[in-house]
């Protein structure tokens, strides 16, 4: 890039997409545990292409009967959208593998956070620790009722990251 080029913005994320065994399940569970908003759905999908929208997912997720989609709305423009197939098959997430294997929300008191999540069918997983010794920014991992990683931070990433150096 040259110095008359002018950098981009980085992008916001819009959304992140997990598959549950029961769509209105996790809603409650998300709702009650996380304070998230259900803002769309659920709503079924067919896949028999006969809607723009069942047309839509056909492309996006290939072959399926049908998928139930609801979106829920977080504290930080950013939604998570859920997905109930008809015929999927239960897995645990693969840190080690390709792709996406968790999602991280911000809650200050992470310790009261961590044991509403053990409480309520989800289950704390790690150790709750400090990012950087000597700082007071923290993080743990939880997982929600279905197996899907969960992270926890008591700071914003930009507040963590910034001017931290190497770790």
């Amino acid at each position: 890039m040259s110095d008359t080029q002018q950098r981009p913005q980085p992008r916001p994320f819009a959304h992140v997409g997990a598959t549950v065994p029961d769509v209105e399940e996790a809603i409650d569970w998300y709702e009650t545990t996380l304070g998230f908003d259900c803002i769309m759905g659920p709503q079924p999908v067919a896949g028999d292409g006969e809607s723009h929208i069942s047309r839509l997912c056909l492309d996006v997720l290939g072959e399926f009967e049908e998928v139930q989609i609801a979106h829920l709305g977080t504290g930080g423009r950013t939604a998570l959208e859920l997905f109930e197939f008809d015929e999927q098959e239960a897995s645990d997430p693969e840190p080690k593998e390709e792709g996406y294997f968790h999602v991280c929300v911000i809650d200050p008191n992470i310790e009261e956070l961590a044991a509403e999540i053990d409480d309520s069918g989800g289950e704390h997983h790690t150790e709750i620790w400090e990012l950087f010794p000597d700082h007071h920014y923290r993080m743990t991992y939880c997982k929600d009722p279905w197996g899907n990683l969960l992270e926890i931070y008591t700071h914003s990433h930009e507040r963590i990251y910034s001017n931290q150096g190497d770790y």
